[in-house]
């Protein structure tokens, strides 16, 4: 680029940044329009299609607990309490780590639309080195009988932060930077 062609080059770099994904986009037009017709989806706000596409952003724990079946405990467990505080005390973009690692996913789903109820499953003896295993597929966790609230967190911050293994939401591929049309 020199200092004669430099504003063609830039008006040339704008017109591509802006048009670049205009073929993936109509595809994905035209995929949405077989289920909801594009009339209707022009009344929704971005937001508004956001969420009923994807789920809630917010991760709400009182919806999550409305929605906790308990195995081998009841919600009055103190070990289970302390699962709950540590959540309380996550902040929204560890609560939506928290999900990805239990579910896969990184949202809830709007109240009705849920199909799946989020199962704690209590395992026997009190451990503090063992750390809380999920069944993704299942949107069930196995949580250790940890000593504190402390150490509840401390090890769900862990797994939260160091497992990536399933994930229906790509974020790991993306944090990879792996593309889905590499042949390696």
């Amino acid at each position: 680029v020199s200092s004669e062609n430099a504003p063609e080059f830039g008006r040339l770099l704008l017109h591509n940044r802006l048009t670049f994904d205009r073929v993936q986009l109509q595809a994905l037009r035209r995929g949405l329009a077989t289920v909801v017709p594009i009339q209707l989806i022009r009344l929704w706000s971005w937001r508004d299609l956001q969420e009923r596409i994807c789920g809630v952003p917010e991760v709400d724990l009182e919806n999550l607990k409305r929605h906790t079946t308990y195995k081998n405990c009841t919600n009055a467990n103190v070990h289970v309490g302390y699962m709950w505080e540590a959540l309380e005390s996550f902040t929204q973009k560890q609560r939506r780590a928290f999900l990805r690692f239990v579910w896969g996913r990184s949202s809830l789903p709007t109240v009705e639309k849920w199909e799946r109820n989020f199962t704690v499953q209590l395992l026997s003896g009190t451990d503090d080195t063992r750390l809380p295993c999920s069944h993704t597929c299942f949107f069930t966790l196995d949580l250790p009988t940890f000593s504190s609230t402390e150490v509840c967190s401390a090890k769900l911050l862990y797994c939260i932060s160091h497992c990536f293994a399933i994930d229906a939401d790509g974020a790991a591929a993306r944090s990879l930077n792996w593309d889905e049309d590499d042949e390696d």
